[in-house]
């Protein structure tokens, strides 16, 4: 027992080797601050977490050339409008809980599936199931469907324009158009997408048995612990997100603490998704340190609730969800390893 949680504790403090990071996380700015003032400006404030799930599709494929790049970038912007689409619809007919997660889990099991088939970069599901989440439990309206499809979308389309924009400055935009899309699911593709289904459901489930306000975070925080090559680094990817969870509350709440306007919140929201885009492939716990700091930011900016509930919850609810998908991938390494030892 004592080797396994050393084995644990090693993997989570280690920080890859640097890459360059800073042109990315600009371009990730930029493709998140152009939507988020426009809508400011516009008094259209409760459609900026669209904006911001929009412009998640523009950190995909930093490392690729442009013509990957586009492909890979529009099927999560696709995965992202359709996760929104979805959330929102069974909020707008104020689908049970049951059926609200159950939903979730689809969403985290197909958007697993086509992230392992398009080789996304970063891979899995965790910004789908944000959106979608987020969408399912925020009161919808018919007018939360133009959000959608008007600042999601908008926001999805200018951020693969402006990536488009600049492959023209070393390749002809027929070239960047016509690779076409990658597209190679192997056959650990499907149960793998199955365990992250069940892991999206059984947080979710559990959240709402012990009285979860949000849910749907504990879901975000188990898909991090069925992330990984192996248990080891599955359990300690959800230690990674309930630390930096923790230390990225202490930092929203010094934010909140203040009471600042809403230019002061859209600053600090973009410069923690620079700060995400600088850090996040180098240590994952540093990166949440800032995506939680980022999401809370979004969340209250929509939220009718008092800024001490969100903080609260999202510390309790991550660490819920961690705890079930490290469960969940331990429970699965063991009868793993109890087949092969049989074969």
């Amino acid at each position: 027992m004592k080797q396994h949680v050393k084995e644990v504790l090693a993997r989570s403090v280690v920080v890859a080797p640097p890459k360059p990071s800073v042109i990315p996380a600009a371009k990730a700015a930029l493709a998140l601050t152009v939507p988020l003032v426009l809508v400011t400006i516009t008094g259209h404030l409760d459609w900026a977490m669209y904006a911001a799930f929009g412009a998640f599709c523009s950190v995909f494929g930093r490392y690729d050339s442009y013509a990957p790049r586009f492909w890979q970038q529009l099927s999560v912007g696709l995965v992202q409008l359709a996760a929104m689409l979805l959330g929102t619809y069974f909020s707008y007919i104020h689908a049970p809980f049951f059926i609200c997660v159950v939903v979730l889990a689809l969403i985290g099991f197909g958007a697993h599936y086509v992230s392992h088939a398009a080789r996304w970069m970063p891979p899995g599901p965790v910004f789908a199931v944000f959106a979608g989440g987020a969408c399912i439990t925020v009161p919808a309206t018919t007018n939360s469907f133009i959000g959608v499809l008007l600042v999601g979308g908008g926001t999805m389309i200018f951020s693969l324009l402006f990536m488009l924009g600049l492959s023209l400055r070393r390749a002809h935009l027929f070239h960047t158009l016509g690779r076409g899309i990658s597209w190679a699911p192997s056959a650990r593709a499907l149960p793998e997408s199955l365990q992250m289904g069940s892991g999206v459901l059984l947080a979710g489930i559990v959240a709402q048995l012990v009285g979860g306000g949000h849910w749907y975070w504990a879901s975000l925080g188990a898909i991090a612990a069925v992330t990984g090559i192996d248990t080891y680094a599955r359990v300690a990817r959800g230690l990674q997100r309930s630390v930096g969870t923790c230390v990225g509350v202490l930092l929203a709440a010094a934010v909140f603490a203040f009471q600042p306007p809403i230019w002061v919140i859209l600053l600090v929201a973009i410069i923690g998704q620079i700060c995400i885009e600088l850090v996040i492939l180098r240590n994952y716990a540093v990166g949440m340190i800032f995506m939680t700091v980022t999401a809370l930011l979004m969340v209250h900016m929509v939220s009718p609730e008092p800024a001490s509930s969100l903080l609260i919850d999202r510390i309790a609810m991550t660490a819920l969800g961690a705890g079930v998908g490290a469960v969940q991938s331990i429970v699965i390494g063991v009868l793993a390893s109890r087949r092969k030892t049989a074969a």
